[in-house]
């Protein structure tokens, strides 16, 4: 199972950083704190982000997809055959020999 989590801390990231502007548009803030708190934001939801990433890479590393049943049956099946092909040519080869 391959999963694409490398837009997760970028995602998380920009969510807050959108939601911080709001708020700070909202308060009418000056521009200096309006930037502190921007790079505030960034910086933890940057770091909370990766380590979501990480926990969910190893969630999905973990959680392998069990063997079905039926893979199971068709690769007996499929060494099965093999084996009983791989039978009638030793025995059509000892004909062939015993016949000479």
């Amino acid at each position: 199972m391959k999963t694409n989590t490398k837009p997760v801390p970028v995602i998380i990231t920009l969510a807050a950083a959108f939601i911080s502007c709001v708020i700070s548009i909202v308060q009418k803030v000056d521009f200096s704190t309006f930037v502190s708190r921007l790079l505030i934001v960034v910086v933890i939801f940057l770091v909370m982000g990766t380590i979501i990433k990480m926990i969910l890479d190893y969630a999905f590393k973990t959680l392998e997809p069990a063997v079905s049943i039926d893979a199971e049956l068709d690769e007996t099946a499929n060494s099965a055959v093999e084996d009983s092909e791989q039978a009638i040519e030793d025995i059509s080869s000892e004909n062939l020999q015993e016949s000479e």
